[in-house]
């Protein structure tokens, strides 16, 4: 038969106005379909039940027969499936599984983002980092990638941990709080924990971290190690604070390009060694480079436009 005598016949099974030889040949062809084809049509039992449920129901309000066999639902089934024929009768009847769309964010130099994700897990971007998370979470986990700097505030969910890719480094918990810092200039990945108990891991090793521990995976030799720390040092970006305790210069230099935008042209490489230990507190750039350069005789800087900063001189600690 021809894909159109099929329709037509299947037209004829619906309305009630089918032959018995017509229906025999339908039949004949629609067991065979069935078997060729039963594995693919259905995801689950419980489906199958579901889809045979609506179809019966759709076949008996033609009130041609009161009671129809599994089988020739099934069969019938298949064969609107194999013809494309399905839509056409079952339009705004059957579930439509709509594609898991996935989510980029990212944030420049100087900027810093609030994401709720679809389990009400808050995320706090850093700038200069990227996230990449589905629409909505299904299956046995809640995965999303990182790179750069984010804050988690986990939704609690027992059956399904949330897990954190950072290139070699997965980052797992059920509910707690936490900063990743994997920003791909670094030689190191920093897990610091605020609440609650995550697991670090990597091909080679795996640790688990408590409250006021961070966890720090080597790039180069693959390690994972874990220390105390003070956590509040650690999270005061989020609250735009920035923090530095006895830090080389040049770290001090790239924190600021981070934050602000701005790109650094250092004349004299010694300077990156001289250190800084400072707190500002939502300081505009041009206050802290004021503060630098008073603690650090000797420093001089100058804006060679809006995004780019000269410092010059000399630095002695």
């Amino acid at each position: 038969m021809t894909e159109n005598e099929i329709k037509v016949l299947m037209k004829k099974y619906l309305n009630g106005t089918i032959t018995k030889k017509e229906e025999s040949l339908l039949e004949e062809f629609d067991h065979k379909l069935l078997f060729k084809n039963h594995h693919n049509v259905f995801k689950n039992p419980k489906q199958k039940k579901r889809v045979g449920q609506k179809l019966a129901k759709h076949i008996n309000n033609s009130k041609r027969r009161p009671i129809l066999k599994w089988s020739s639902v099934a069969a019938s089934l298949t064969l609107l499936i194999g013809l494309g024929y399905f839509a056409y009768i079952f339009t705004h009847q059957t579930e439509v599984v709509e594609p898991i769309a996935e989510i980029t964010k990212t944030t420049e130099w100087g900027q810093k983002l609030h994401i709720v994700l679809a389990d009400g897990t808050e995320v706090y971007l850093n700038a200069g980092s990227t996230i990449k998370y589905p629409q909505r979470f299904e299956g046995d986990t809640r995965e999303v990638e990182l790179e750069g700097e984010a804050f988690f505030d986990v939704a609690k969910d027992l059956d399904k941990p949330f897990i954190i890719k950072s290139g070699e480094v997965a980052t797992t918990v059920l509910g707690t709080s936490f900063n990743v810092n994997t920003y791909p200039e670094n030689q190191q990945v920093a897990i610091t924990v605020a609440t609650g108990k995550v697991k670090v891991a990597s091909q080679e090793s795996e640790l688990l971290l408590l409250p006021n521990e961070q966890g720090v995976f080597d790039r180069n030799s693959k390690a994972i190690s874990k220390e105390k720390i003070d956590i509040a040092s650690f999270l005061h970006w989020k609250d735009g604070i920035i923090h530095f305790d006895d830090a080389e210069l040049s770290k001090v230099l790239q924190t600021l390009e981070r934050w602000y935008g701005v790109t650094f042209v250092v004349d004299n490489n010694t300077i990156g060694n001289c250190h800084i230990t400072a707190t500002y507190d939502n300081e505009r750039l041009d206050a802290i480079l004021e503060s630098i350069v008073y603690a650090k005789k000797g420093l001089h800087y100058q804006f060679l436009d809006k995004n780019k900063v000269q410092l010059k001189g000399k630095c002695t600690d």
